[in-house]
């Protein structure tokens, strides 16, 4: 989120004051205490339903009329907020948008921001909402209110919120912060875990005490709805030092189904970094430990996200005890080596040469999908596991790629179940990276086959290219999930002319779509070849229409399609490929 609200960040000086919270309105706060933004305006004036939980003369007023999805208005405080004891805010809210509008409550100041969602659950009429932030360090003064997030204003009554009361209440015990190794025998008690979206963790006697964990004690979480990122967080006195013990681990046990995702993240104020496990065993104590080498030394919080990627249910699949999180020593990363193209995956990239960012998992696998359009035996894998949508991973090249003029585009198989016209990022990059960078986007023709997609990478440069960038499914589902999972094989380079073959890519040289977007029709024509067959799919791979023009151009209605985003997968004497277009 912190691209999305730099806006805000940026701007830092008005003239509005406030002394503290509460505020009510009733002469603390005037109309030039509040500091707008975004398209978002925010005054002092008279309640307009001074009944039931509200009687107050005089409240806050937001409409928010075009803008950005996030506008909204902030006030400052005089002094940081503290939330050592009083660990949530809550605020009256009324408003005629529907039940379930979001209210995003925000604070900033000298320290990273931290923002936390409420929703409505009443539609004209007075309702308290509430924020917990404990755990929230206490340099923050800024308070930032910015209602029915995630939609842009039209100034209506439904974009119209009027608050009040906004006050520093008891809440959830703040956590008490303890030290590595722990063993759960003493010192930690439940309430020093910050649970948050369907995971509840507490202290318990072991039920299941053996040879591998003979403990009396152990922390349990239970992940049960809430969201597929439930999980648990506790705090340290300092840093963690992974100077030279990089390794932490952990015993756990759990009737989940082996390969359960386990994902153990490393947080302090300003960032974070996390890595997966799968579970190797069920109904049984294993250990299993978590490779942080080269990692920062900064980390002061522990997050347990158990079964990553689904939501809980409350049963014993959803359950999970663990023990003994301590550092220990353990073998480093090897350091990534760069290869040469064409890459097959059978002999010489590992795992280990590809950097990961923002949350993606590359590895080097067996190949789980050999068909006839893809019978290697071993392929990469790229998993979007939590983090950004512009994850990314990175394999260097020993040499710069040559003659980018003409022989400067890029293919590769992919095969992932993720729906038709997901997007495949490919970039090229140099060393250092960020110095040099071209992109090019393809669009998934199919769902569960192997694809060969191709990306017009090519540049009239010299040679500075030398870094590949796979952003696969970029901007899509996050969470671990088959849809999320993208094997790829074969990247080869290539001259720039639309191949024989199944090849798919994103544009098709000398084919084009015009107007694109349109409300009615749309025209797709070839420069200089012979179109034989069009066929526009959605994006959940249902097939709408299929042409046989057999012609230069032709002219397709699509003024009685729903509006959105189909495939026309287009057949020319050079070749197969795909265009986007977009019905308005």
């Amino acid at each position: 989120m912190k691209h999305i609200y730099s806006l805000i960040i940026l701007i830092s000086f008005y003239s509005g004051f406030s002394q503290s919270l509460p505020i009510n309105f009733e002469g603390d706060i005037s109309t030039s205490d509040f500091f707008d933004f975004n398209g978002g305006t925010a005054i002092v004036t008279t309640n307009p339903d001074p009944s039931g939980i509200n009687m107050s003369t005089s409240v806050g007023r937001i409409i928010r009329d075009g803008g950005a999805i996030w506008a909204g208005s902030k006030i400052l405080l005089t002094d940081n907020l503290d939330f050592s004891v009083l660990t949530k805010i809550t605020m009256k809210v009324y408003t005629n948008a529907p039940i379930g509008t979001i209210v995003k409550f925000k604070l900033e100041g000298s320290g990273p921001a931290v923002d936390v969602d409420a929703v409505t659950t009443v539609s004209g009429a007075w309702e308290t909402l509430e924020w917990v932030f404990v755990g929230t360090e206490n340099n923050l003064n800024e308070v930032i209110f910015m209602f029915d997030y995630g939609n842009v204003g039209d100034g209506s009554v439904n974009s119209t919120f009027y608050f009040d009361d906004v006050e520093q209440v008891s809440g959830p015990t703040a956590p008490v912060p303890t030290s590595l190794p722990i063993d759960f025998e003493s010192g930690v008690i439940s309430t020093d875990f910050l649970n948050y979206s369907g995971a509840t963790a507490s202290i318990i006697s072991n039920p299941h005490i053996d040879v591998d964990n003979p403990s009396a004690t152990v922390c349990q979480i239970v992940r049960d709805g809430g969201n597929y990122w439930a999980g648990s967080k506790i705090f340290l006195n300092n840093s963690i030092d992974l100077s030279t013990m990089w390794h932490i681990s952990m015993k756990v046990y759990t009737t989940a189904p082996i390969g359960t995702r386990i994902k153990l993240e490393l947080e302090n104020s300003g960032g974070r970094t996390n890595l997966d496990k799968l579970t190797t065993v069920s109904g049984a104590w294993e250990t299993i430990s978590w490779n942080f080498d080269g990692q920062a030394n900064d980390y002061d919080r522990i997050q347990m996200m158990f079964d990553f990627g689904n939501i809980g249910d409350g049963t014993s699949t959803s359950t999970f005890l663990f023990d003994d999180v301590q550092q220990i020593s353990g073998p480093a990363i090897p350091d990534p080596l760069p290869t040469t193209l064409p890459i097959d995956f059978e002999n010489s990239v590992v795992t280990t040469d590809f950097i990961n960012f923002f949350g993606a998992v590359t590895t080097v696998i067996p190949n789980p999908q050999i068909d006839t359009n893809n019978p290697s035996a071993t392929v990469g894998q790229f998993l979007r596991s939590g983090g950004a949508g512009y994850m990314r991973s990175k394999l260097a090249l020993t040499d710069y790629i040559e003659n980018m003029s003409t022989i400067g585009t890029i293919s590769m198989k992919v095969y992932t179940d993720a729906p038709i016209g997901t997007i495949l990022k490919f970039k090229l990059e140099s060393s250092p990276p960020n110095q040099f960078g071209k992109e090019q986007d393809a669009l998934t023709t199919v769902s569960g086959e192997w694809a060969t997609y191709t990306w017009d990478l090519s540049n009239a440069d010299s040679p500075i290219y030398d870094v590949l960038t796979l952003m696969l499914g970029y901007n899509g589902s996050n969470d671990a999930s088959a849809n999320a999972t993208f094997l790829f094989d074969d990247i080869e380079i290539k001259s720039n002319v639309l191949s024989n073959g199944i090849d798919q890519s994103l544009n098709i040289v000398h084919v084009n779509a015009f107007p694109n977007p349109t409300k009615d029709v749309v025209t797709i024509s070839s420069k200089n070849k012979i179109i034989k067959n069009i066929t526009l799919y959605n994006l959940l791979g249902k097939e709408i229409i299929k042409l046989q023009p057999n012609s230069l151009s032709t002219i397709i209605d699509i003024s009685h399609f729903a509006k959105g985003i189909y495939i026309a997968k287009i057949s020319t004497s050079s070749g197969i490929g795909s265009l986007k277009l977009l019905k308005e």
